[in-house]
């Protein structure tokens, strides 16, 4: 992650839930409009991206078992 990216999350994180939520809307606005193709790409790029670091063993990987007990706990009525 670059430095601006760094920096921006790290100021987002300090705005109250209600503004934090009105800035992952519009940046979720500006990324529909890319057109289908290039959506498509950069989920090929992110597939690739992701494949790679398990392949090298970079990648923080969850058994699914362990994954599901943690989303239970965490969504346990």
């Amino acid at each position: 992650m670059s430095w601006p990216v760094e920096k921006i999350l790290e100021e987002a994180m300090k705005l109250d839930p209600k503004d934090r939520a009105l800035v992952v809307a519009e940046l979720s606005r500006a990324e529909t409009s890319a057109t289908p193709e290039e959506v498509e790409a950069a989920w090929r790029d992110e597939i690739a991206r992701r494949a790679q670091g398990i392949q090298n063993g970079t990648a923080d990987t969850v058994d699914g078992r362990e994954l599901s007990q943690r989303v239970r706990a965490e969504y346990k009525p």
